[in-house]
């Protein structure tokens, strides 16, 4: 059996549940309550809670540096990894017949803000994925001379695949394009090398096990020098002209530059608690735990017949599971059976496996796809139909998100049994 990395009692409001939804939101350590006092203590001292906000930044940007193989220099800290997007969308000069490469399975982030270009003359190109998986030579395919981005996420949100970023990253600087990289899904789960990207967001509420207001974003000075930010603050500059000349200032040399105002402090005193917790593990054994329980996950959906859309190879995976369920109202009434709490609902199903779960939590799932097989046979031959499509095993073959048909969760809360 494969034990915890973090015991659930570090945990607020799991008591009794596990939970299973980190690929939305992460559970809160009991001792982000510590972190959020001390800001509080810290904000009370006047204008020294400046300096020990400023602090607790810089020893972010330090610990971030670590787990993301960068310069402490080349991390900030923005809002959302949206506005880190939103930075390489408006800080460019695109001319038009420049273009962009996407995905279709991208977060909508990832895609949105580049569509404000096509009005400019630049071609939105979307690679589209095969049988849920995206095959880095059709990427390939979509670059040319006149590519100026490709914009990808390591860890994909939708299907739980990764992708494999050095290749990609030489593939796309051959070119001379630049890469884009979104670790929302990667960071905090498996080693990122930000320095493959030229730009690299990360939210820090999802495996980071930090909150909203703050995300991680890097930038590549190496190759991106001359790259100035294209909203401008006072935070923005090192020194300014004063009154007597206020329209003169001097950006940042580092990422500050992009931060025009006040990062949220208290997001960052989190996200330092956070990453404490993530180094002092090793990012190395929370990929191998996850990979250990995502794996057993993988093995009871394939025992159902059900689509898998996450590769089942270890290299192409991380945390999430995704995969399709021939009928959601019965595999609802089995979770219940089961204990089990869900979720949003989205067209298709998504477990996260994350440090305080042990093996115990994927035989719960399990059961329950087990229960869920035994009431649609025993529906099936007493002559009521309980589903409103075919099973995976009546349909070979790859088959498409129907929503009206296929609505399911986003993420579990497993009550402990």
């Amino acid at each position: 059996m494969v034990d915890s990395l973090i015991s659930k009692d570090q945990f607020i409001g799991l008591e009794g549940i596990a939970n299973l939804a980190t690929g939305g939101e992460s559970p809160m350590l009991k001792s982000h309550r510590q972190a959020v006092d001390q800001f509080m203590l810290d904000k009370a001292t006047g204008e020294n809670a400046r300096h020990r906000e400023d602090d607790a930044v810089q020893r972010a940007r330090q610990k971030c540096a670590r787990l993301f193989s960068a310069g402490t220099d080349e991390i900030t800290f923005l809002s959302s990894a949206s506005e880190g997007i939103n930075n390489v969308v408006y800080g460019l000069d695109w001319k038009p017949g420049d273009n962009v490469v996407v995905c279709d399975i991208e977060f909508p982030s990832g895609i949105y803000p580049w569509t404000k270009l096509q009005a400019q003359g630049v071609e939105l190109r979307i690679v589209r994925h095969v049988n849920w998986f995206l095959l880095i030579d059709d990427i390939a395919q979509q670059i040319d001379h006149r590519t100026r981005v490709v914009a990808i996420s390591q860890v994909s949100m939708f299907t739980g695949q990764r992708m494999d970023v050095a290749r990609i990253s030489r593939l796309v600087h051959e070119s001379n394009a630049l890469l884009l990289l979104d670790a929302t899904h990667a960071a905090g789960v498996i080693p990122v090398d930000a320095s493959h990207a030229d730009i690299m967001v990360s939210s820090c509420y999802k495996w980071l096990m930090g909150t909203h207001g703050c995300a991680v974003f890097y930038w590549n000075r190496e190759r991106l020098p001359e790259f100035d930010p294209p909203f401008l603050g006072w935070n923005s500059a090192q020194s300014s002209g004063g009154w007597q000349n206020p329209a003169e200032y001097k950006l940042h040399g580092n990422a500050n530059r992009f931060v025009p105002g006040n990062p949220s402090y208290i997001s960052i005193y989190i996200l330092n608690n956070a990453l404490d917790h993530i180094l002092d593990l090793g990012i190395d054994r929370i990929e191998s735990h996850a990979l250990s329980l995502s794996g057993e996950i993988l093995d009871g959906v394939r025992q159902q017949g059900w689509e898998l859309m996450t590769p089942e190879v270890d290299r192409d995976r991380a945390g999430n599971v995704s995969f399709m369920a021939p009928d959601i109202q019965a595999f609802r009434n089995a979770m219940e059976q089961q204990g089990c709490w869900y979720g949003a609902p989205m067209p298709h199903l998504i477990v996260s496996a994350y440090p305080p779960i042990s093996t115990m939590i994927p035989k719960i799932l399990n059961d329950a796809c087990v229960r869920f097989g035994d009431n649609r046979r025993k529906s099936r031959n007493s002559g009521r139909n309980l589903t409103s499509r075919a099973s995976q095993s009546d349909c070979p073959g790859p088959r498409p998100i129907r929503s009206t048909i296929h609505q399911t969760v986003f993420a579990f809360h497993i009550r402990c049994l």
